[in-house]
């Protein structure tokens, strides 16, 4: 069995400079403690059980893996973040923020160094390689989606198969049989963010299931003029008696007022309902449009708290799910 001398010699560095890895009783540079930890898993060394106390002391940080990308949605990020922090500082956690798109090696940097005592995983993909290697990590690890791999972490989100369903569903009752699906932004589902395609799919399941026509319209690459018209004329030409938006609030109220403005009733001639375009939205609330919002506050409360209990009472978190159930505000756009 190899000991804390073979990981030294492997590393190339001091017996004493692995142990102040372990123990975090003194800083050692990044590149250093990098050589070490891979020497360590290399050598299937685990130190002994007083480094392993010292590294259990708590610092009090959460680290908020949240990647910055080019054409995010940047109010939603800020929405999450800004919850997310709020409810770790009300448990007594200051929030570290990794931005780095792929974040594996920053995450396991504040880990391992005991650094963070912690992990939320924030605006996932499908298969997200942050969720895949969260047991690399050693600390515990929650993530605000469910990407495909989290058998290591747990997973808090809204359930959007459900939102799908109920999406359709509602249309169904309120007799639509052609349904206009106006996604979010292309790259989003390119790069595969988890909870769009999951509303995406369970939006054509159902509609399927409920022998409904649904369409789908690119989300707008121009300027919102020409996204609306491009959206008038797939609801003239295609007979859409359901809509069911994804874009921002505010382009979907430009949406909704030229449809008024081009004479069409709301819900008389087209049922309207937006879906997981961000928290519960003044403008819509203005328009009369029912929507079923993101809820950041709620979720980051229950993520925090989950992480506290593992961090502070050392709960397995390893492959729990917890979904939320959507709300439905219903600001009658969709009954007739």
């Amino acid at each position: 069995m190899s000991d804390i001398r073979d990981v030294a010699r492997r590393a190339g560095v001091s017996v004493s400079t692995v142990s102040y890895a372990f123990s975090g009783k003194r800083p050692v540079s990044p590149e250093t403690y990098q050589r070490i930890m891979q020497a360590a898993d290399e050598l299937d060394y685990a130190p002994d059980a007083g480094a392993r106390m010292l590294r259990a002391k708590r610092n009090q940080i959460v680290a908020l893996s949240a990647p910055l990308r080019p054409g995010q949605n940047r109010a939603s990020y800020a929405d999450y973040f800004i919850e997310m922090a709020s409810c770790e500082h009300a448990r007594g956690y200051d929030s570290l923020l990794l931005t780095a798109e792929n974040g594996v090696e920053d995450i396991r940097r504040v880990t391992r160094s005991n650094l963070a005592d912690g992990v939320v995983l924030m605006d996932l993909v499908d298969d997200d390689i942050r969720a895949a290697q969260a047991a690399s990590y050693r600390r515990p690890c929650v993530a605000l989606g469910v990407p495909r791999q989290h058998a290591a972490c747990a997973c808090v989100d809204l359930d959007f198969e459900l939102m799908g369903r109920m999406a359709v569903e509602a249309m169904a009752r309120a007799g639509c049989k052609r349904l206009l699906f106006l996604e979010d932004l292309e790259g989003e589902y390119r790069r595969g963010s988890g909870f769009r395609l999951i509303l995406l799919r369970s939006l054509k399941t159902w509609a399927c299931r409920l022998g409904m026509d649904l369409q789908l319209q690119p989300g707008p690459t121009g300027s919102d003029l020409a996204y609306t018209q491009q959206v008038l004329d797939r609801i003239h030409h295609g007979r859409i008696d359901g809509l069911i938006g994804q874009i921002r609030p505010s382009l979907l109220d430009t949406v909704v007022i030229r449809m008024r403005s081009d004479g069409m009733s709301i819900p008389d001639d087209v049922a309207v309902l937006s879906c997981a375009a961000g928290k519960v939205s003044p403008t819509l609330e203005l328009q009369g449009i029912s929507e079923m919002p993101l809820t950041p506050r709620s979720l980051c409360a229950k993520a925090a708290d989950l992480l506290t209990q593992a961090v502070e009472e050392g709960a397995s978190l390893a492959g729990r799910v917890q979904l939320e159930r959507p709300k439905l505000i219903d600001r009658s756009s969709i009954s007739r």
